[in-house]
């Protein structure tokens, strides 16, 4: 039961064995807290992006491309680590992969040096450039010191030694302006690498981050089996801090309603949407609890607190009210608790799924086990001509860390144990026009929970010329890429082999699987038949899969249809085949017709898979032109007669 499973988790919060107590976490400045979260509450014109690669058996002198845009932008976040063979160390052999950044065209390295080094030389430049320019912690490599570019940014690793797995995530955005003349450069001085901004550093402690205009307040809330304690505070402004303080803390839950919303913005357990983290958003300690996420409203904010148990009680709120006219489309702060009490192995857990136009800036990860069930992937804005995948690894690379490691927090991500976790996005937010949703994959038997954060505007987004469905589909797959894959769907089973860290004979089926407004994402499919309660973390490499589903069109016509991929897709309807497209380096769009005849329609699909620059990443978003296609229909299987 929900509420049971809230009142054990509080518990091993408490009550922890010797060893695994959370390394504490700095103070953090309240400059920049203020840096991280005030930008928050207007959303950016950026597209975000992330490469992730998982790169095996690197000899000394090779060398490989791990991102390579074009336009302006700026790198914000470079996540590292490898091994070498012979080494079980789970720490990584010193100065044995080297990193060149290049930017704008330009021949010569901006930054170069070994990657260990540079991260250390970040940490090394204090706080002067960025309030956390590295995350460096047991064998896992964080540089956070933003590099801009106006033309383009390539980065190329070397191997300086043998390595046996090369791991790296990075985040980026492009489409920004902002300082596109300030460059990141490294020099070494012969005894040490050190780093420095030519045409003016980033400053992040500049006035407008510093300002201090909220106001203080207290209130005392009383609460019952038979009644919530409930707060009314009154527009406009922006709520800048938080405080629960109380004795029974664990056992409560909020709810914050915004303006004149029948449904809340922000609901969750207080022990979720805390738990013990310190971050640039947080602060917890023992009967006090502190949110730093900026909270605006236009005419009123209503929140209530109840007790889970039905107890009677007493809670204390503190907050900081910003009084003021807010300005034109100001997002509004969301909170969302999820858990599913057992999960399947081949579908992953949904942290968040919400429709509008906002930013997501992060989450609250509990229970998932650490088996390497799967990684992050966030899929943006299907509807659009722009729809986005920004997919990593594995594990705890989520989180920053490396190799099974825990037990430090930052102000931007922790683990102080493997049953709860934080990752906060604000040196890189993601921005979404249409729809967001944040998927994590975990092998079957757990009981993940979470908290998702994001920002949104409160009225409804335009009518946009492409919509979504939620489609269903018949999947048979991943197969070997020299496979041949029926086109009817049957109860037959297959023979293939999947391409996971070794190839893996297995006996297929076709499956049911959902698109999710219109996403969908095959990556985990082949836990169906194997590796679905534990494993090394690997997914299935290169192969394909088949995909086919039935649309009902009242009348004939031409359907204008846009899917996103990163590989080869061939399009078939009705057994003729309908499109070809190319592969995009990294998740883009392609545009394509369907020629549909009165009524049902067979639409199949070959979703091919390589390593791109998505570390295995399979999948499509799919929209169509809604002029001609608002009456669509779909369904997995439909009766010969009527095809």
């Amino acid at each position: 039961m929900k509420r049971l499973a809230y009142a054990g988790f509080w518990i091993a919060c408490l009550v922890l064995p010797a060893g695994l107590l959370p390394a504490q976490p700095a103070d953090i400045d309240s400059a920049a807290r203020r840096y991280y979260l005030n930008p928050l509450i207007h959303l950016p014109k950026y597209l975000p992006g992330k490469n992730s690669f998982l790169i095996r058996d690197l000899h000394r002198g090779d060398k490989r491309t791990v991102l390579d845009v074009k336009g302006s932008g700026s790198v914000r976040h470079i996540w590292s680590t490898w091994s070498i063979p012979g080494d079980n160390s789970d720490i990584p052999a010193a100065g044995r992969v080297r990193m060149n950044v290049f930017v704008d065209g330009h021949s010569k390295p901006t930054i170069s040096g070994a990657i260990d080094d540079l991260c250390r030389a970040a940490e090394r430049s204090g706080d002067r450039f960025a309030p956390l320019p590295a995350f460096n912690y047991k064998g896992a490599f964080n540089f956070y010191l933003p590099i801009f570019f106006d033309r383009g940014v390539r980065i190329e690793i070397e191997a300086t030694d043998e390595i046996a797995e090369f791991y790296t995530q990075i985040d980026y955005r492009t489409g920004e302006k902002a300082l596109h003349s300030t460059r990141l450069l490294s020099e070494n001085n012969g005894a040490s690498t050190i780093f420095k901004y030519a045409g003016g550093a980033p400053r992040w402690h500049a006035t407008e981050f510093n300002k201090e205009s909220a106001v203080r307040h207290t209130a005392v809330l009383d609460y019952s089996s038979s009644h919530s304690g409930e707060l009314t505070l009154h527009g406009p402004g922006i709520l800048r801090e938080l405080t629960f303080q109380g004795d029974m803390l664990p056992d409560l839950e909020l709810e914050i309603y915004w303006d004149d919303e029948l449904s809340p913005s922000v609901q969750a357990p207080l022990q979720y949407f805390f738990s013990d983290f310190t971050n640039a958003a947080m602060e917890s300690k023992s009967g006090r609890s502190t949110t730093y996420f900026p909270m605006p409203f236009e005419k009123r904010a209503r929140l209530s607190i109840r007790s889970l148990s039905g107890r009677r009680g007493r809670v204390h709120i503190e907050y900081r009210l910003d009084a003021g006219p807010l300005g034109p489309r100001t997002l509004y702060f969301h909170a969302q608790y999820h858990e599913t009490a057992s999960t399947t192995g081949f579908a992953q857990y949904s942290v968040l799924e919400a429709q509008g136009e906002g930013l997501f800036v992060g989450m609250n990860l509990f229970n998932i086990g650490h088996n390497h069930g799967g990684g992050d992937a966030a899929l943006i804005d299907p509807g659009t001509a722009h729809p986005l995948v920004l997919h990593g690894i594995c594990g705890e690379d989520y989180f920053g860390f490396a190799w099974h490691h825990t037990g430090t927090m930052t102000p931007l991500t922790g683990a102080p144990v493997h049953e709860r976790r934080y990752r906060l996005h604000l040196e890189n937010p993601y921005p979404f026009h249409q729809s967001i949703q944040l998927l994590f994959g975990v092998f079957a038997g757990q009981h993940p929970q979470s908290v998702a954060f994001w920002y949104q505007l409160p009225a409804p987004t335009s009518r946009t010329r492409w919509i979504t469905f939620d489609i269903p589909w018949k999947i048979l797959g991943p197969a070997a890429l020299d496979a041949s894959l029926p086109n009817d769907v049957n109860d037959a089973s297959y023979a293939s082999v999947i391409s996971l860290n070794q190839p893996v004979k297995v006996e297929e089926r076709w499956q049911d699987i959902e698109m999710r407004s219109g996403f969908l994402d095959t990556t985990y499919q082949f836990r169906h038949y194997t590796m679905i309660e534990k494993g090394t973390g690997f997914v299935a490499g290169a192969g394909k899969t088949r995909i086919t589903t039935y649309v009902h069109a009242p009348s004939q016509r031409k359907v204008n249809a846009i899917i996103g991929h990163d590989d080869d897709v061939t399009v078939s309807v009705n057994g003729g085949q309908a499109a070809e497209l190319a592969a995009h380096s990294g998740f883009g769009p392609s545009r394509f017709s369907l020629e549909l005849r009165a009524g049902w329609n067979k639409l199949d699909l070959v979703i091919y898979n390589d390593e791109n620059v998505n570390w295995r990443w399979s999948g499509i978003s799919l929209s169509f032109d809604s002029k001609n296609s608002a009456d669509l229909k779909f369904a997995s299987q439909v009766p010969e007669s009527k095809e």
